[in-house]
């Protein structure tokens, strides 16, 4: 049976000129996720209190509800103090590298349901990261353009704004479940963080269940926070049966970074799984849309940061698809 899954998404890619030397870190992530914060409460932020809890705007202001979302309510919420927000970096492309002035790069984003009305304010905040400086040294660039991929995975970029000119965005779009292939191969882009009882799961502990429980996890919450919609589901029995699905040709690493958390004055390890496993699909029908879906949202923690990025490739007896 496959989800009434409801939740838009749009992905947008930003083209950006350096004006000054540009250099990032190994892993890009952390430093957009912490510039954009900071450039988006700055842009919005009308009252200026200290705590954003303690503001009567808490729970309708824009960088309330995409960067430090309010817990909710209701049975599906109500066990949470902390809401997934609704929006997704790719660093990748701008991890570890440097650009000299005049140089012009690329900042994946996507926003999820309630928050792809939001996207002026954010191109705003992002145009006032390239003013104020990012990386080491504090490089600026300025917004070239900005793109809107067609449809979630359809490979098809549109122009939407020009530096200077209109906005015209696209609305956003609920990918499509396609027919369940026999076999897929999980290639993990970026490291995968999964925590069991507050301890990191490594190669020697990941197991399909502990995947997919996340997925359905962060996909259903997504849904409640950013779409209103509660899921229906089995999730226990969902669970069990994922219990004995074995993992084929896994080969996985454990990949090391660490960040640096203003809150917590103190760097803070956020390694993760990397690499790739296979599923035979037979008899798991009632996983292959969370498995697609979750393509576009990630998996795990730090998936703001672009952690938990993976890709399928399809296969039909020895052929992709």
């Amino acid at each position: 049976m496959i989800p009434d899954f409801s939740l838009p998404i749009a992905r947008y890619r930003l083209r950006l000129r350096a004006l000054t030397p540009i250099q990032f870190p190994a892993y890009a992530g952390s430093t957009w996720r912490g510039a954009f914060g900071h450039a988006l409460r700055r842009t919005v932020c009308i009252t200026r209190e200290p705590d954003c809890r303690q503001c009567l705007l808490w729970r309708s202001c824009v960088y309330s509800q995409v960067f430090e979302t309010p817990a909710g309510h209701g049975p599906l919420l109500e066990k949470i103090n902390a809401a997934p927000h609704p929006y997704i970096m790719q660093p990748l492309a701008t991890s570890g590298q440097h650009y000299a002035p005049g140089e012009v790069f690329s900042l994946e984003l996507s926003l999820l349901g309630a928050a792809i009305g939001h996207l002026p304010y954010l191109i705003h905040a992002m145009q006032q990261v390239g003013e104020r400086g990012i990386g080491k040294g504090d490089g600026r660039y300025a917004l070239v353009a900005v793109e809107q991929e067609v449809a979630p995975g359809a490979g098809e970029w549109a122009q939407i704004q020009a530096a200077g000119g209109s906005l015209q965005a696209l609305v956003g779009v609920v990918p499509l479940i396609p027919p369940m292939p026999e076999r897929v191969q999980v290639r993990l882009l970026t490291p995968l963080r999964l925590l069991q009882e507050g301890t990191p799961i490594r190669s020697s502990r990941f197991t399909f269940q502990l995947f997919i429980n996340a997925l359905m996890r962060r996909i259903s919450l997504l849904h409640a926070y950013h779409a209103e919609v509660e899921l229906p589901g089995d999730f226990k029995a969902l669970s069990q049966q994922a219990a004995a699905v074995t993992l084929g040709n896994a080969d996985l690493r454990w990949h090391e970074w660490s960040r640096y958390s203003n809150r917590q004055q103190n760097h803070v390890q956020m390694g993760g799984l990397v690499g790739s496993f296979t599923l035979e699909l037979a008899g798991l029908e009632d996983f292959w849309p969370w498995l697609w879906l979750g393509q576009w949202v990630h998996a795990g923690k730090g998936a703001v940061m672009g952690m938990g990025g993976y890709a399928l490739d399809c296969y039909t007896g020895e052929k992709a698809i």
